[in-house]
């Protein structure tokens, strides 16, 4: 699969500037210059989704972290494979933030997993991978993934996901 994930904190007039042709997504996620509105959490994100959720894609729609990864909400309508770039809305922005920040670590630990990770084939763990790091590096992920939310909860943006 070779998927990393990449999320970016963006204006709905970017949003509608990438939706109408104007500029391309890879101009944002690329972008140098933007790098602090922009959060890789490399290959970490099917796992985050997996412990948050649950599931391998989407999950309850009561729950908020279920818009955490694969929102379904789909950045353009054209994109029809299941890897095409997300939305995450403004509204859910917000609980998003204030969800993760709720998260500790140790609450994140007891969601996690990793037999029933290789069980439902989530991406990248192995059955070699020692548990223990494996938690540490999904949990930094998740960690920077509180700050990134932080600032468009407060200013009403969006944040995007594209899989690459």
């Amino acid at each position: 699969m070779a998927t990393a994930g990449n999320y970016f904190r963006t204006s709905e007039s970017t949003v509608e500037d990438i939706r109408s042709g104007k500029h391309e997504l890879t101009d944002f996620v690329y972008d140098k210059t933007l790098a602090d509105a922009i959060l890789a959490v490399d290959n970490a994100w099917h796992a985050i989704q997996f412990a948050l959720n649950g599931t391998a894609f989407g999950g309850d729609e009561d729950n908020i972290f279920s818009r955490l990864v694969l929102s379904g909400n789909k950045l353009r309508e054209e994109d029809g494979d299941e890897f095409s770039a997300m939305l995450i809305e403004p509204g859910d922005v917000r609980d998003l933030s204030a969800a993760l920040n709720a998260l500790s670590e140790e609450d994140f630990r007891e969601r996690f997993h990793v037999e029933d990770m290789l069980e439902n084939e989530i991406y990248p763990v192995t059955e070699d991978d020692d548990e223990e790091d494996f938690f540490e590096y999904v949990w930094h992920h998740v960690s920077e993934m509180k700050e990134l939310f932080e600032e468009p909860a407060g200013e009403g943006q969006t944040v995007g996901i594209y899989l690459t």
